[in-house]
């Protein structure tokens, strides 16, 4: 690690690099204040030692991106104090944790930016969708509260991922990166957890298919038969690496039987 837990924030820790195009305005026609800009271009490396070493990422690049997209959201929370804007992103959520581990440069990051402490909490289960929505779950959200977790301030309305993606967009003058679409992120070496938040899921076979159903019936995939194996050991093994799925299915195949999976919220990345 760069620098140890409970050591202070580095007095240059925020580079010039939001005073570029495409950073700083906000719905309305407001800019972003030089706060909220400072937010943005503040920098930790030792939040990108930890994603590296905990191989959440194989790259710096790849967690840059991740704490880059992390410090967003988190001016966006700012932004909409009215709104509980939930964390759509299983990598940006594990550079957000990875962030929060460092307890006393997280405490005196949000005090500094946003004059309170933002608390990371994972979401509750959800009603399902109807059997035809895509609709996308949020994986965790962040929170008003003191350094102890104390909830703050009154109940505000939840965003979808539409209004998440509008949001994002309007005030980074930018479209809302891959990273934000889990499915977008699978490959060979991801790491996936079934989400139990979809209920006790089960398998129907016709037509030379293989059916995945929620528990009232309704069908969550369907794919060729040949993924039946794969979608046996998901269902058994619950966390696993896209590489091992069985079957003889080929690394395109697997790659895109998870990618299904992830979009319709059977899968989750695993952080």
């Amino acid at each position: 690690m760069s620098q140890s837990l409970h050591s202070p924030l580095p007095t240059q820790g925020v580079s010039r690099l939001t005073e570029e195009a495409g950073v700083g305005a906000a719905p309305g026609g407001h800019v972003l204040s030089g706060r909220l800009r400072r937010a943005l271009g503040f920098e930790a490396p030792y939040v990108l030692d930890r994603l590296l070493s905990d191989r959440v990422v194989d790259t710096r690049a790849q967690a840059q991106e991740m704490f880059s997209e992390t410090k967003k959201y988190l001016v966006l929370c700012e932004l909409s104090p009215d709104t509980a804007i939930g964390m759509y992103s299983g990598l940006v959520d594990a550079a957000w944790h990875a962030f929060v581990l460092f307890t006393a440069e997280y405490i005196e990051y949000c005090q500094r930016f946003f004059g309170r402490y933002v608390g990371h909490a994972p979401t509750i289960a959800e009603p399902r969708p109807s059997s035809g929505s895509r609709s996308r779950k949020p994986v965790a959200a962040a929170v008003n509260a003191d350094r102890r977790g104390d909830s703050r301030g009154p109940v505000r309305k939840k965003s979808s991922f539409d209004d998440f993606r509008h949001r994002y967009e309007a005030v980074f003058r930018q479209t809302l990166p891959d990273i934000w679409y889990d499915e977008r992120c699978i490959s060979l070496n991801r790491r996936m957890i079934r989400d139990d938040r979809q209920g006790s899921l089960s398998l129907t076979r016709h037509d030379g298919h293989v059916e995945l159903c929620r528990p009232d019936g309704s069908s969550l995939v369907c794919v060729n038969e040949l993924a039946d194996a794969a979608l046996q050991f998901i269902l058994a093994t619950g966390v696993f690496y896209v590489r091992e799925l069985p079957g003889g299915l080929t690394d395109e195949e697997k790659i895109g039987l998870i990618q299904a999976l992830t979009h319709c919220g059977t899968l989750k990345i695993a952080t």
